[in-house]
């Protein structure tokens, strides 16, 4: 006996050598998990095809998978889905797997795409429609919108929200951390109920970054205080042409110039200092959610695609904010899922 009721082995030894199949003339009466998973492995690569797609209908936007099967296979996308392996074997079977991170996967969660139903194919195959039951967005919601950086010395020359400019009641610019409480209180009058406008105490910080044709370059700032006392670069200082110490913020400009001259021609230095967040509360939406800040100045820097062509100046100038907490238009709260993987695995019996 090699199983006991429905059981079999994890692992077969015969003797110091491990067992992965046992043949009774040519029908296995034993196959090891592992050498199960490699033969399942490779037969749904043979034969099986899974196609992928985003739909959207009344309610959400959501992954759709099609699955091709041969022929004998039946099933659902909650059960999963049994057939032979080859015509007259034994049944296994298949069940869909979903995942977020490519890390955590689960198998609940699968229906059966509404509206579809299993189709043979002309050559006999099997054709089956699975959706998870999680959207990537629901159509109609409710969300709080939130924008914030710690970038010193911005001032805001435009919102718009939802796709939509902010203009009336507005009095753009507003510099920032210092203008939050007018802006909240122009927000507020121009129909944006319940937006906050909060900033916070920090210390400025300093970050460089090199933008050159093969990429980005993080260079590091050291400082006493606010004065910049040194710049290195994968742990060797940056030292020809410097004149260190800098003194924040009124050196930033001269910095910068400093570096470029140095050798470091994409150089851009960035302050950072007391961050400030602004809330925008129960906003109705659907699909489409940018919350999106124009800034001056910005922080420009070279760009170049991906043939190594350089393609001018980037103005650095914006800041986009995002949605949180989706709720129904009556409060309920919904659950998204921006990213979605799924894999279609074999399910022991």
């Amino acid at each position: 006996m090699i199983r006991l009721g429905s059981r079999y082995p994890e692992k077969l030894m015969r003797g110091p050598r491990r067992v992965h199949a046992v043949l009774r003339g040519s029908r296995p009466v034993y196959v090891s998990p592992p050498h199960q998973s490699a033969i399942v492995r490779q037969w749904l690569a043979d034969e099986c095809q899974t196609t992928i797609a985003v739909n959207e209908d009344a309610n959400g936007r959501w992954m759709d998978l099609t699955l091709t099967l041969p022929a004998g296979w039946s099933g659902s996308a909650a059960s999963g889905y049994t057939g032979p392996l080859q015509p007259g074997g034994t049944s296994i079977t298949l069940g869909l797997q979903y995942s977020t991170d490519l890390t955590a996967w689960t198998s609940a969660g699968w229906i059966d795409t509404p509206g579809t139903s299993a189709a043979t194919l002309g050559d006999g195959r099997r054709q089956f429609f699975a959706r998870y039951s999680t959207p990537q967005l629901w159509k109609s919601v409710m969300i709080d919108l939130t924008a914030t950086t710690d970038r010193y010395g911005k001032s805001i020359t435009g919102i718009s929200v939802l796709g939509v400019p902010v203009t009336s009641g507005m009095s753009y610019p507003y510099a920032m951390p210092a203008a939050a409480a007018t802006l909240q209180t122009h927000l507020r009058a121009a129909g944006y109920t319940g937006a906050v406008v909060s900033t916070s105490s920090a210390a400025m910080s300093v970050g460089i970054i090199n933008h050159t044709v093969d990429g980005r370059r993080r260079l590091t700032a050291t400082l006493s205080g606010q004065n910049v006392t040194g710049v290195s670069f994968f742990g060797s200082a940056i030292t020809a042409g410097m004149s260190y110490p800098y003194a924040m913020p009124a050196a930033r400009a001269t910095l910068q110039t400093h570096l470029r001259a140095a050798g470091y021609d994409g150089a851009v230095v960035m302050l950072h200092d007391d961050p400030w967040t602004i809330l925008l509360p129960d906003r109705a939406a659907g699909f489409i959610r940018p919350f999106y800040l124009t800034i001056d100045p910005g922080d420009p820097y070279p760009t170049w695609d991906f043939f190594e062509n350089y393609t001018g100046i980037a103005q650095a100038n914006g800041i986009s904010g995002s949605s949180g907490n989706v709720r129904t238009p009556g409060g309920a709260p919904l659950i998204e899922h921006a990213t979605a993987f799924a894999r279609l695995a074999y399910r022991p019996a």
